[in-house]
């Protein structure tokens, strides 16, 4: 067990180095896919589309140079040759001595030089951003990838990518131009060095490791390779992939068996659902599975499900898992959902949330969230029972009516949670029977602390009103709230009445936040929540 944890923590602190390089993916800001003739604010020039070619005329004054894969390229031409930067699957060798695991950390690529069938944004230790072979007759298994060309106009640069290809092809400042190829489309992907997501970023937060999700599965290669129409990260892109054969593994659930993409002599790829998507994890995730021992034996190791780019960028073009691909039971194994995204809207607020209401009314109020503003991550107390760390949240809320469906440890859990948040000086809000959790933690937390409030009775709000309790991170005021309540531990005190409607007949955001300025009255819990999220992001 030592030797696994070990082996668990020395991959997962590779995985967050390769994260963190200057142009690695939580540098992307931008996508801009290309007409015959494109061009952008903040641009650094003009781009031309002809006869596959793609051209960039940069604009005066704008100093730019090669990045270093075309400068690869360029130096292969001059001395004769067309390569390109290559690379090959990681994992653990051919042997006959047991089962084999993939031994690298799963790590996004900077580069693409596989040209495939798929997105190029795949997260296998493979050196590519691709989760499958080159696209050849026979799945790429066997071939030599296609390489992009380059060239040095007398004001700028060209390029040609083979098909599903990407190429990082040249910086301005501390900006890098990438060109890549989604289906037959071109675009151009830019990524800073000075990201404010790369900026924030600390570590990807992951479940403990857990030796139950190690599973040994088989291998069971397809003959020809199988295609597959597949969704990805972008709504309005469908991609090609290729199955190169099927992982089978017995569970507690019974025997489970799923498509694995990617090359069974260089490394096979596992892209899943599971149960937990959209809640402690992104929508998919995917595991890098090494190479297959000759009879086909390999280890499906869970606690290594990585997330793809999409889950920190709204300009990945990830492959979502082919259709089916699902796990059928709750994989609380490898790296949860990460805090901080980026979007044109610029970093997320991310905000967590463990709440217990009705689950209509929870349908309803979740996208508000997301509107206004805020990207929730919402766990239920008793059924999410993994301890998850406060680092690159936001703030943190609990919110419930009802404390007798909480058993020992859940009550326990969200106390240390609220704990986590005071002592970590992040906005804590607790609204409804769960603000006993953030009044105990504070009372616990001073007592430690060696102060004496003197507080012999805490204060209670009416039957027919809600109570919120805050720490005094946050200024409600500021959004419109009436403070009924300051405690001498410095906890804030709002009610809201219960018999107000759940939706507003406001329907703009401009309309909400009018009202807040002009101090109206809260009248709908969409109003309420609008106002909760302008205070959280007041703070922030």
């Amino acid at each position: 067990m030592n030797q696994f944890v070990t082996e668990w923590n020395t991959w997962r602190d590779s995985r967050n180095s390769a994260l963190a390089k200057p142009f690695g993916w939580l540098s992307v800001v931008g996508l801009h896919w290309l007409d015959a003739e494109s061009t952008w604010a903040d641009a650094p020039g003009t781009f031309t589309v002809e006869d596959g070619w793609v051209t960039i005329s940069l604009e005066t004054g704008i100093k730019a140079g090669p990045a270093a894969e075309t400068f690869d390229l360029l130096s292969k031409v001059e001395n004769g040759g067309a390569g390109a930067a290559g690379g090959t699957a990681s994992g653990a060798a051919v042997t006959n001595s047991g089962p084999t695991r993939a031994t690298s950390p799963a790590v996004p690529s900077d580069t693409s030089t596989l040209p495939t069938v798929t997105d190029q944004d795949a997260v296998g230790g493979a050196g590519s951003d691709s989760a499958a072979g080159p696209d050849t007759g026979n799945g790429g298994h066997d071939a030599v990838p296609a390489r992009p060309q380059v060239r040095v106009q007398e004001n700028g640069f060209s390029a040609k990518l083979p098909a599903g290809g990407s190429l990082n092809w040249f910086t301005v400042g501390n900006v890098l131009y990438e060109l890549i190829d989604r289906g037959g489309r071109l675009g151009v992907r830019v990524r800073d060095s000075k990201s404010p997501l790369l900026g924030k970023f600390f570590e990807v937060p992951v479940f403990d490791p857990d030796p139950d999700f190690v599973f040994l599965a088989r291998f069971t290669r397809f003959d020809p390779v199988k295609t597959y129409t597949i969704e990805t990260a972008q709504e309005d892109l469908q991609l090609q992939t290729q199955a190169a054969g099927t992982v089978t593994f017995e569970t507690q659930q019974g025997e489970v068996s799923l498509l694995a993409t990617g090359c069974p002599k260089t490394g096979l790829q596992l892209d899943f659902h599971d149960s937990t998507n959209g809640s402690t994890t992104s929508s998919w995730r995917t595991i890098d599975l090494g190479v297959p021992n000759q009879d086909g034996s390999l280890v499906i190791d869970f606690n290594r499900a990585v997330n793809y780019p999409f889950a920190f960028t709204s300009f990945a073009t990830c492959p979502a898992p082919i259709e089916g691909n699902v796990v059928p039971f709750d994989v609380t194994a490898g790296e949860r959902r990460p805090p901080f995204f980026y979007s044109e809207a610029g970093i997320n607020v991310p905000f967590l949330f463990y709440v217990w209401w009705d689950e209509e009314s929870a349908e309803v109020t979740r996208p508000w969230y997301s509107r206004f503003g805020l990207d929730i991550t919402i766990l239920n107390p008793s059924h999410d029972d993994g301890r998850i760390s406060l680092v690159g949240f936001d703030g943190v809320a609990m919110s419930g009516g009802d404390l007798s469906p909480l058993g020992r440890k859940a009550r326990s859990r969200l106390i240390d949670v609220a704990t986590e948040a005071l002592t970590s000086r992040i906005p804590v809000i607790g609204i409804g029977a769960y603000s006993a959790f953030v009044i105990q933690a504070q009372r616990e937390l001073r007592s430690q602390q060696g102060y004496v409030d003197g507080i012999e009775t805490e204060y209670a709000a009416p039957e027919d009103r809600l109570l919120i309790v805050m720490n005094n991170e946050l200024d409600p005021k500021r959004a419109g709230f009436d403070i009924v309540h300051t405690d001498a531990s410095g906890l804030i005190y709002v009610e809201m009445p219960f018999d107000i409607p759940l939706e507003s007949e406001r329907t703009e955001i401009a309309e909400f936040q009018a009202a807040m300025e002009n101090g109206d009255s809260i009248t709908s819990w969409q109003e309420f929540d609008y106002r909760m999220v302008a205070l959280i992001r007041h703070h922030r």
